[in-house]
This record gives structure tokens, sequence and C-alpha cells, in this order.
């Protein structure tokens, strides 16, 4: 069962702006199976509840009852199964001895970047720590998980709404049916309920990546979500800071909530080496289509084009043109090292890394000024297409994420290196999903390719596939088919360029 355990109205909490019928109005919204109605040092009677029931037209299912926050030495406290109004302030241990049988759970206790003490959260004088709550930033709840993780005690989640923004936000699970108040009371004193939430290990390239999502959808389909990297090395960390400025660079520029977007950088805590973003609802270009029908799967293909063009047309240049030149040097000094350790693949790229390696060479110094911020990933995974509302198609969006990679190039690059990942990760579907299409799903907004353009995209796929054979060297797949398609496709490409 889902229950909302932390609430406020207009009728007794002056810092209330919801009115109580909102409030139950709101819950039932969510999905939820209850509320427990906690104002500041006021308990609401049976006898408020019964009218409130019956002016809010609610199935008797549906559980309302009340509890109180009130004020001790340690903040704020709410209060399940008293009988009586507390009425002022009130020490925690005098209201432990004066409510024994009642459960107390601290309310927000990282409120204002407060950090409890393991004595504090272990005090046998509460039963419960709400870890999850509006009146905290999201950074305090991810906080609040990492310390319940640790500790183990019993945590609750409460969304603390004083408004109707907050209605819902993060309810409490509990683990087997409840009835009544005192239902309630016995199970969060047994630790049969906890906050309801996802959290979600995801893969990544040299980080850790955790999704949390918190409570439910509702029907407005809207829920927090945020994306956790933290990275253990700390020049990664660096270069993770500066794809970040490209990140808010973008978001002023537009892609925020429209339909074209990037996650939305929530915090960077610089003590866990840690960045929190906004997580997208969705799922990725690469597990879509081989999942939806060709028609649909070629309108997502499509946006990717656009989004890709719509990038380039903003002709960002945080970073500079000499670090994609120091960048790239390195990364055909690396590309030369892992090739090594197979020389028989080696024979055919180390000239194919010669040949990128030259050519990269001349367009910095006859193209540079025409360069622009590249996502420098840009590939199937790293795409996400979805929708604000589920049966609204007119809230269809594509989001972007990853920008660890960014570089200022030719914009070339990133269409070459989205084709030639495509083929990679997806063979099985170049068939329905054309290179034309996509080129011409870009060029729709970037405008004709040049000869120039298209030649350049020849160039980048070949580095792009150097990339993707340094990876299959890396996984031990350094000979066999994929590989071989990877230096058969590149030998093609080249054959576009004087010898």
């Amino acid at each position: 069962m889902l229950l909302e355990l932390h609430s406020h109205t207009n009728a007794h909490s002056r810092c209330s702006t919801i009115t109580p019928l909102d409030l139950v109005k709101g819950v039932l919204k969510k999905g939820l199976q209850g509320l427990v109605i906690t104002e500041h040092h006021y308990l609401w009677t049976q006898d408020e509840l019964d009218a409130l029931r019956r002016q809010a037209e609610i199935s008797e299912h549906f559980l309302l009852f009340a509890g109180q926050e009130v004020e001790t030495d340690i903040g704020h406290v709410v209060v399940f199964g008293a009988e009586t109004t507390i009425a002022r302030f009130m020490t925690l241990a005098k209201l432990r001895k004066a409510f024994p049988e009642a459960a107390l759970m601290w309310a927000h206790p990282l409120r204002n970047g407060k950090i409890p003490t393991d004595k504090e959260l272990l005090s046998p004088l509460i039963d419960a720590v709400e870890i999850f709550s509006s009146n905290h930033t999201i950074q305090e709840n991810y906080y609040g998980l990492n310390l319940w993780h640790a500790h183990k005690f019993t945590a609750l989640a409460g969304s603390d709404c004083h408004a109707e923004g907050t209605v819902g936000l993060f309810p409490t699970q509990f683990l087997h049916p409840v009835g009544s108040l005192s239902d309630i009371v016995r199970e969060i004193r047994n630790n049969r309920c906890h906050p309801f939430f996802k959290e979600i290990p995801k893969s990544g390239s040299n980080l850790q990546v955790t999704e949390i999502v918190f409570g439910v959808k509702g029907e407005d389909e809207s829920r927090n979500r945020i994306v956790v990297k933290k990275i253990d090395d700390p020049a990664k960390f660096e270069r993770k800071k500066k794809a970040l400025a490209v990140i808010e660079s973008l978001h002023a520029r537009g892609f925020s909530n429209k339909q074209f977007r990037i996650p939305r950088v929530i915090t960077v805590d610089e003590k866990e080496q840690a960045v929190i973003e906004e997580g997208q609802r969705g799922k990725s270009l690469y597990e879509l289509l081989n999942n939806v029908s060709v028609k649909v799967g070629r309108q997502y293909f499509s946006l990717a084009g656009q989004w890709l063009a719509q990038l380039h047309a903003v002709g960002l240049r945080t970073t500079t043109v000499r670090d994609a030149r120091l960048k790239e040097e390195k990364r055909f000094s690396s590309y030369h090292r892992v090739f090594q350790k197979v020389p028989d693949t080696y024979k055919h790229m180390k000239g194919l890394i010669e040949f990128v390696q030259k050519y990269e060479l001349e367009l910095f110094g006859r193209s540079g000024d025409t360069f622009v911020q590249s996502h420098g990933d840009y590939h199937p995974k790293n795409i996400i297409i979805g929708q604000d509302m589920t049966h609204d198609i007119s809230t269809l969006f594509i989001s972007v994420i990853d920008f660890d990679s960014t570089i200022v190039l030719s914009p070339a690059f990133d269409v070459a290196y989205f084709l030639a990942q495509f083929g990679s990760q997806l063979p099985n579907l170049s068939k329905k999903y054309s290179e034309q299409l996509f080129l011409k799903s870009y060029a729709a907004i970037a405008g004709k390719p040049t000869k120039d353009f298209l030649r350049a995209i020849a160039l980048f796929k070949v580095r792009a596939n150097l990339s993707i054979g340094s990876f299959l060297v890396k996984v031990g797949k350094g000979t066999g088919p994929d590989m071989d398609r990877l230096i058969r496709y590149s030998l093609r490409a080249r054959s576009q360029f004087p010898k």
C-alpha cells in the first residue's frame, strides 16, 4: 500500500496554502491508497476527518487519518498515534516518554544542508527517519538515501505538502495491508515500510551511474528522476565539469523542455566527485528501433538527425580548437597502442590511423574557424525518445545524454560518428533506416550538404570505426567478423581520398 504520511492544509497550518479537499483529491490523482494529515501542533478530530471524507466523496477503502508535526530539540518530529494535540515545544526525550506507544518520525533531518550524526539517526527515541521530502533539495534526498543504505534504520518518505505542486510526491510503501492508524504505527515501529522509489544501477564507461526514480506517476505522469554519476578519477571528474559547462550553455539556448532536449544538471558534489543530473523518461533509440513499427521508427530516426542539426545550428564553442587538436593527437596515439596488441589487425589499422590523422590535420588548418561544439559520442544508446504524456503524441521529445566526449570539430564528425555507430550497434536495421534518411532529416535544418561536407563524413566514418575497433580489442574481439567488417567499411571510405 502507498500512503502519504506528511502533509499540511490551510485549515490548521498557517504555512500551507492547500485546502483539505484539494489535498485529498491530489493524493487520489497520484493513485495512493491513503493519507495522514499532519498539521503543526494540531491533531484533527475524528469528526473533522469524517466531514472531510463526506465532502471529498471518497470510498471507505481510502485511508484518512491524522498525526501531527511537533517542534523538538532535534527539529521537527511527526507523531503518529498520539490521542491529543501536542500544543507546544517538547524535548524528544519527553515526547517519547509522554507517548511511548506512538510512532515518531524525524522529519526532513537534512534540510538546509544539515548532516545528522550516526547517533542521531540510530537513536532509540525515534522510530523512523524521513529520508525523502519536498523540504529537502534533490541532493539532500540523495544523501538521505545513502545514509539509509549505510545504517539500515527505518526510513520513510513524506511529501511535506504545503501546496498543490507537492501533493503525493514522496509516498511511503507499506509491505502489508493496513486499515487503521494503529496498523500504520505498528508497521513503522517494526520496520515493515520504506520510501517508494526505484534505484537502478546502469552501465557507464569509467564511472558509476545510478538512476533514481521517486514516487508514482499519477494522472499527470510526472515524477522526480535523477541520474547520479560518480567519477573516481580526479582528472576525469575535471573533464566532466567542462562537459557540464556545455550542457548549461545549451540549456540557456533552448535545449530544456521543448521537443529537443538535454538533461538539466542539478548539482555537482565536489566532495563525492559526483554529478546529479535530471533523469529522462523514455527509452533509448537503440532499444526502440527493434520494438516499434518501421513507420514509427523512421520518425524517431529522423528526430535524431534533426536534434543533431539543431545542436550544430547553435554554433556553440565552449571548448577550443586547440583543445580538440590535442585531444585527437592523444586519441590517435592510444589507437596505435591498442591495435598493436593484435598484430594482424594492426597491419590494416596502422594505415587507417595515419590516413585519418593526416586529413584531420588539414581540416584543423583549413577549416577550424567553421568548427562547432560537437557532442562527440552521438549514437543510438545516448539518444532518448519519450513523451511527457503517454497518450499524447504532441508531447513527443528527444533528449540526448552523455556530453563527456564533447569536442570542437567539423559538424560532419557527429554525423559520421552516428552513422558508423548505428551500423555497428544495429547492423540488421541498416536497410530499414538508411543513411540517406538520416542525412535528409539533418539537411532539413542544416541545409543541403556540400561535397566537402560529404567528404568529411567519409573521413570521420573511418575515425569512428577506429573507436569502435579499439573497443572490440579491449573486449577480446580484436579479430573476427566484426573487426573484418570495420576494416572493409573503412577501406571503402578511404578510397574516396587520393592516395
